[in-house]
């Protein structure tokens, strides 16, 4: 009988960290050396909604910083996530906002709950963000992730076996009784990261954001340059 036990728990343990390196496959990787990425992501609703992830891996410090920009290469987002053993925890948090002179203003936010991604938890977690916005006073901004299911997809010809999760977001004003909420379904290709968000607004608007193709670090660089002219 102990025998019997002893292998039901050793086949329970094995499952599980099979489970949790297959989940963990799917998300942005961390190599043996620092590495760049810049990623090109197209709205299939509106064309001319652009955006480009700068994703920067650091085996040295066991982090990854992920900067997002507009179509007009303007940085409006900087999320930076550390490896932990059971998953990605957030570290730093900013949004960028145009002032009426023109000015790229940083919001800096003040991390409240750490959970980005799960190596293995079919449970729902969270990260949240504290943080003052010039227009709009103190808010809170909270994202809730539940896996979903493996799913194969097609992106302009090229199946991706990736992982999908629900992911609710909340933004609540900690000055007025108001918030805003939507969701989104996310996937994560196998090797890859991110290659598709589906996004719901309360409004009926629906942004289907999706990897058309990834720059170097030199080509984005040219890119903004040009942006900048």
């Amino acid at each position: 009988m102990l025998k019997k036990t002893t292998l039901l728990i050793l086949i329970f343990i094995l499952s599980s960290c099979s489970s949790q390196e297959n989940d963990k496959n799917y998300y942005y990787q961390i190599g043996k050396e620092k590495k760049v990425q810049i990623f090109k992501f197209v709205d299939k609703n509106n064309l001319k909604n652009i955006e480009y992830w700068k994703v920067t891996s650091n085996p040295q410090t066991n982090k990854i910083l992920t900067e997002s920009f507009t179509s007009d290469l303007r940085l409006y987002n900087l999320f930076e996530e550390e490896f932990k053993t059971d998953g990605t925890e957030i570290i730093r948090y900013a949004d960028f906002e145009v002032n009426e002179n023109g000015q790229n203003i940083k919001i800096e936010g003040i991390i409240v709950d750490d959970d980005v991604y799960k190596w293995s938890d079919n449970n729902k977690y969270s990260y949240s963000v504290k943080y003052t916005n010039p227009k709009y006073g103190n808010e809170l901004f909270t994202k809730k992730r539940t896996k979903n299911k493996f799913e194969n997809i097609n992106i302009n010809g090229i199946v991706y076996s990736t992982l999908k999760f629900k992911d609710e977001y909340e933004i609540k004003s900690l000055e007025k009784n108001q918030k805003y909420e939507f969701y989104q379904y996310t996937y994560y290709a196998n090797g890859i990261g991110m290659v598709k968000y589906l996004r719901y607004h309360p409004d009926g608007t629906i942004i289907e954001l999706e990897l058309t193709e990834t720059l170097t670090e030199t080509e984005f660089d040219k890119l903004k340059e040009k942006a900048s002219r």
